[in-house]
């Protein structure tokens, strides 16, 4: 990019409009007298550029630069400047396509300033971003080279030499940096420093005192913890022997008025028994004989009619049993020949089968004889009519007549084509003589038609190289603009559904620098994802709000966002590290499985998908609940003793253990959890179209070149084809081609007539030898045919033979196959009367054990009868003798009688006075247990637990006496200790902690920032380091170049100071010849500005800009040097433009072009030549 024109109107000393065009894209001088406006021009480009420091185009504000300050009715200046663009290599970022760039910059008195770029307004920065990409930075111009720079380069100190040095390489910055960050890591020091000293003095003393006091509270809270359990023990010891009591003594009380009721009974069955004994004692002598005699007589005849009915009892029962018996075997039998009657069904099935595949076979056979004999009937038929053949329509006689009529017809034919041949052969002969005379024309032709095709062949053979085929990229377009449309209808549901569901979303800002966005795992619901979409109303009304809840790593992480997370509303926060899961046991699943069946209840975690590390806050969410089918299922599930657990029904109806029923009106429940599934898969389809998207994308960028040179080739190859098209039809226009076209086809006639003559011949011979086979066959035929005719009647009477013998035999199969299927029938008829036979038998046999079953217990009963009246009949014969001695019994027995009614008496005043005694424990232990139900609560719902094993009122495993003892015990430790105690003390400590753990953590932060700002400033000089060694050595050869170019047989360099490094500084040295000079004060004055003008070019050079500016550097040279500098700068900047400012000829006339400045009544003018060059 170079200057090509620049138009100045109010600038300065150029009060009218004045254009300066035509600059060389290489070297440009500007000379004129002292005030003519020459240095003017420079400033108005530095005015385009943006400089800032207007000390630089020597003024004091933007007004100064107003023709006359404005006073003179000019009140603005503007300055355009026209870039030459055309290079796009080294055009400014964005540019590219502008083959002109023009920059306009104005100011108006007062003020006001704007910048123009291509004629469109832009703001300063734009045109600051455009320069610099070209590096022409003119608030630090290495571009611009005034002569007070050259002054100061030869009075610089080492140091000084080896900043310019980094100015140049542009590690200036690295110092910037670096200073930066030596400031940034005191800062930290001392961050560090105040942290560790309040540590040392207030966190850590003031943590370890309140460790201690933690310790002593959790020691005071555990004992409260195992003072409440002991209470409860033995308050529940208290209640369950209370209840005992209670309930004990009712029911002895009602045992002991049984007893007394039972007492009394006794007391008047004891006074009616010793009356009755009285009467016994004095009547029993007097009846003793008559009574004794009588019944012994009855029981004898009892005896002797059972004996009877015994023995024809027991005989029916015998025959019985051998009537069962045989029915049993009987049935057996019928069991065994049904069997059997099965074996014989399934064989004759298999007969049947057999059967019918060999009728099958036979058909099949009788089928190929019948068609046998029709053909044999229609060939003697056929020799009947004097056919030769069976197949033929016509006789012998009208065959022979056809043939004649061909031999005929052919040899006609043959007679034409030889005519036609003859005439076609002569015809030949004189057009390919008449080619031939054509033949020069027509090679011409045909070379040029093979240089076409061959063309086009090696455009065919470069568009086969490519790969690329047609239609390609259209595809690919297409699928593109088919995905673009589905990424954005996706986009838009994701972002209809991400609008809906707007209150799931968590957003917070970053509590600290550097936060790690990923401790925050988000809200519940969108880390969940619903198995089954039946069941996501269960799940939502299982879950709560406990949906909304936020999952973080840590409670630290949770601590922070509330804190600084510049939170939109109140939120719960779930802690992965601290939260209590709940999760219900297998074994309580397999018991509610059991209840309801496994289809009819699922817990609810498991109807949800998750990632493992948010496992603990999904399973505290749905780890305590099922999801049953229906309400029956939930009933059993959350009522039942074993289960017992909270139930939700898929229409979102709860039912907890407590009793506690919620349902009624879905109210939209379920939806949130069927749009966020919705929302996730829109997310990952939308995922998978945007990568499907990348890749056709990145396809189409692969494949846009190929397209291109496909484009181009085809284009050619059809242009190529049309041409070669309308060559071949020219060719086809001229004489030799018409006559080569007719020279072919009286050739192709030719060899048609001679191909379609040999065929005649053929087929004349064919025709003569039919015609003598037929003559022949007439007279052979007469002979033959009788014999013919015998042959054929006795294979037609075989085969009818053989039809009617199959005919037989399919009949014989047909007759068993019925008979097989007759007895088959039989068989199953007899199958099925045996098997009703079995049912009535084993009927008959369970009616006969019925009955024998009824006869044995008839049996049974008489002869208990039988042995009991034979008892009978023993003891009375046995009273006979005892008779005396019963009476004397009974006496002794009246007396005890008396004792016990005595006795009974006296027990029944005891069980009174009990059972008083009872009734006012009862009611004692009644109102204990009212009172410890009534004062403590929790009894109602722990009672099921009290004395069971495993439980902490387990009164087996503990003793309550000695858990009495240490609740005394430990009543009175407590009592002592909670005077000593801080109850906030938790709280407090947890507040220390947090202050420390957040301490800490600013300090490893702080000192993992300072180990960073170490690395980056070890980066930083090792990468300084480098840069300088590679510019000091480049500057160091172009200096060297440059100086002996301006001044001749000399050489300079730039070499460290005695005993140091060049990062230490540079000193020039120069060489007169091969004496290197002690000081640059042994130098002329021309020759220490030629010393710094080359060491400032150097510098120049290792980084070219587009465009230099030189101001008088030539002030202090002679002509020899300055011609020197003229020439250098030709040689050294091949691709820069120079604009020199110069008033010696040697500078100037070695310009491409001059310009000339003037001071004409008091405004500025320029002229603009060329200086012609010596030839």
């Amino acid at each position: 990019m170079h200057i090509k024109e620049v138009t100045l109107e109010g600038f300065k000393s150029y009060a009218g409009r004045t254009v300066v065009s035509g600059f060389d894209p290489l070297f440009n001088a500007i000379t004129g007298l002292n005030g003519s406006g020459k240095s003017n021009i420079l400033d108005s480009i530095c005015f385009v550029l943006g400089i800032t420091d207007l000390r630089q185009v020597r003024a004091a504000s933007l007004q100064e630069l107003v023709y006359k300050q404005g006073q003179a009715g000019v009140t603005k200046a503007t300055v355009s400047i026209v870039f030459d663009n055309s290079d796009r290599s080294r055009s400014p970022l964005g540019y590219e396509d502008s083959p002109e760039i023009t920059v306009t910059r104005q100011i108006v008195v007062g003020g006001r300033n704007k910048y123009l770029i291509n004629g469109h307004v832009a703001q300063p920065s734009r045109v600051q971003t455009l320069f610099h990409s070209v590096q022409l930075n003119v608030n630090n111009p290495h571009f611009l080279i005034m002569q007070g720079r050259i002054t100061k380069v030869l009075n610089m100190k080492p140091p000084e030499i080896l900043s310019m040095l980094e100015e140049a390489a542009g590690t200036r910055m690295y110092e910037m940096k670096k200073e930066s960050a030596l400031k940034t890591l005191e800062k930290k020091q001392n961050k560090v420093d105040e942290i560790n000293k309040l540590l040392d003095v207030e966190i850590l003393p003031a943590l370890e005192k309140l460790r201690k006091e933690r310790c002593q509270y959790m020691k005071w809270a555990n004992g409260n913890a195992e003072l409440d359990r002991l209470k409860r023990f033995c308050i529940a010891y208290e209640f369950v022997q209370a209840e005992r009591v209670r309930d004990g003594a009712l029911n002895d009380v009602k045992k002991i008025r049984a007893k007394i009721l039972e007492l009394d009974e006794n007391t008047e069955k004891l006074k009616a028994d010793i009356q009755e004994m009285d009467k016994n004692i004095s009547t029993l002598a007097a009846e003793k004989e008559a009574k004794l005699g009588g019944e012994m007589k009855a029981l004898s005849e009892k005896v002797d009619k059972l004996s009877h009915a015994l023995i024809k009892e027991t005989s029916v029962m015998n025959n019985q049993e051998e009537t069962l018996k045989s029915e049993e075997k009987g049935a057996e039998k019928i069991l065994k020949n049904i069997e059997d009657i099965k074996r014989s069904m399934i064989e004759r099935d298999a007969a049947v089968k057999d059967l019918e595949d060999g009728a099958s076979d036979m058909k099949r056979k009788a089928e190929d004889l019948t068609k046998k004999l029709d053909e044999n009937e229609k060939e003697y038929q056929g020799v009947l009519a004097g056919k030769s053949n069976v197949n033929e329509k016509k006789c012998l006689e009208d065959q022979l007549r056809d043939a004649k009529a061909a031999v005929g017809e052919a040899e006609s034919g043959l007679k034409q084509l030889n005519t036609k041949i003859s005439h076609s052969e002569k015809e030949l002969k004189e057009k390919k003589a008449l080619l031939v005379s054509k033949r020069d024309e027509a090679t011409a032709a045909e070379n040029e038609l093979k240089a076409r095709t061959k063309d086009l062949e090696a455009i065919k053979t470069s568009m086969g190289s490519i790969n690329y085929d047609e239609g390609q990229m259209e595809a690919l377009q297409k699928d593109r603009s088919t995905e673009l449309e589905m990424v954005q209808n996706l986009k838009d549901r994701v972002r209809k559904l991400s609008g809906e569901l707007a209150n799931v979303h968590f957003t917070y800002r970053d509590p600290e620098r550097n936060f790690d966005r990923s401790k925050v795992k988000g809200v519940v619901a969108r880390l969940i994802r619903i198995k089954d979409s039946s069941a996501a109303t269960a799940l939502e009304v299982a879950a709560g709000g406990r949906l909304f809840n936020v999952v973080v790593d840590t409670e630290d992480t949770g601590k922070k966002l509330l804190k600084n997370g510049d939170l939109q509303s109140r939120v719960t926060i779930i802690p992965l590290n601290k939260i209590q899961t709940y999760t219900i046991p297998n074994r309580v699943q397999q018991a509610a499985r059991r209840l309801v069946g496994p289809d009819n209840v699922t817990l609810a975690l498991e109807l949800v998908g998750y990632g493992e590390e948010v496992k603990n806050a999904v399973s505290y969410v749905f780890g305590s609940t099922f999801v049953c089918r229906d309400s029956e299922a939930a009933k059993e599930v959350a009522f039942n003793r074993e289960v017992g657990s909270t139930s939700v029904t898929l229409d979102g109806d709860t039912y907890q253990p407590s009793g506690l029923l919620t349902g009624g009106s879905k109210g939209g429940r379920g939806n949130l959890l069927r749009k966020l599934d919705e929302l996730a898969k829109a997310e990952v389809d939308l995922s998978n179209h945007e990568k499907r998207l990348s890749v056709i994308e990145q396809q189409i960028g692969a494949l846009l070149p190929l397209q291109k040179r496909y484009t181009e080739l085809k284009s050619q190859f059809e242009l190529k084809s049309y041409d070669l098209s309308l060559f071949h039809k020219r060719v086809e226009q001229n004489e030799h081609h018409k006559l080569g076209e007719l020279v072919k086809k009286i050739e192709q006639e030719l060899q048609e007539s001679k191909q379609e003559l040999t065929e005649k011949q053929v087929q004349y011979e064919k025709c003569v030898s039919t015609v003598l086979e037929l003559e022949q066959t007439i007279k052979t035929y007469g002979t033959e045919r009788e014999g013919r005719l015998k042959a054929l009647e006795k294979t037609i009477k075989s085969l009818k033979s053989e039809m009617q013998t199959m005919s037989k035999q399919l009949k014989a199969h047909e007759s068993e196959r019925e008979r097989l299927i007759m007895e088959k029938d039989a068989v199953s008829n007899e199958l099925a009367n045996l098997e009703e036979q079995l049912s009535t038998s084993k009927a008959q046999i369970a009616s006969l054990s019925e009955t024998l079953e009824k006869q044995k217990d008839k049996v049974t009963s008489i002869k208990q009868d039988y042995d009991q009246a034979e008892g009978e009949l023993n003891v009375g014969r046995s009273k006979l003798k005892e008779c005396d001695s019963q009476i004397n019994h009974m006496a002794k027995e009246q007396q005890k009688l008396q004792q016990q009614l005595s006795d009974s008496n006296v027990e029944r005043k005891k069980m009174e006075n009990e059972a008083k005694r009872m009734e006012i424990e009862q009611k004692d232990c009644s109102s204990i247990v009212d009172k410890l139900v009534e004062k403590y609560s929790w009894i109602s719902t722990e009672k099921q637990l009290f004395g069971k094993s495993g439980t902490d009122y387990d009164f087996e495993s503990c003793e309550p006496h000695k858990a009495r003892e240490e609740l005394e015990n430990l009543q009175a430790q407590q009592s002592s200790l909670e005077k000593r105690v801080n109850k906030k003390v938790m709280a407090m400590f947890e507040k220390a902690e947090d202050e420390y753990n957040d301490l800490m953590s600013k300090k490893n932060i702080i000192e993992n920032d300072k180990a960073k700002i170490k690395k980056v400033i070890e980066e930083l000089d090792e990468k300084k380091k480098e840069t300088l060694k590679v510019t000091w050595l480049k500057v160091n050869k172009d200096f060297g170049s440059i100086f002996s170019t301006l001044l001749p047989g000399t050489m300079a360099k730039l070499d460290p100071p005695e005993g140091g490094t060049f990062l230490d500084g540079l000193e020039v040295r120069v060489a007169f010849g091969t004496v290197w000079k002690q000081s640059l004060s042994e130098l002329s004055g021309g020759q220490r500005s030629l010393l710094a003008l080359s060491l400032i070019l150097a510098l120049l050079l290792f980084k070219p800009a587009p465009l230099y500016i030189l101001d008088e550097v030539d002030a202090a040279l002679d002509l020899s040097h300055t011609q020197n500098i003229g020439r250098m700068i030709k040689a050294h900047f091949p691709h820069s433009q120079f604009i020199v400012v110069s008033l010696k000829e040697g500078m100037f006339n070695n310009a491409n072009v001059i310009f000339r400045t003037k001071f004409v009544d008091g405004v500025s003018t320029v002229t603009r030549t060329v200086p012609s060059k010596p030839r």
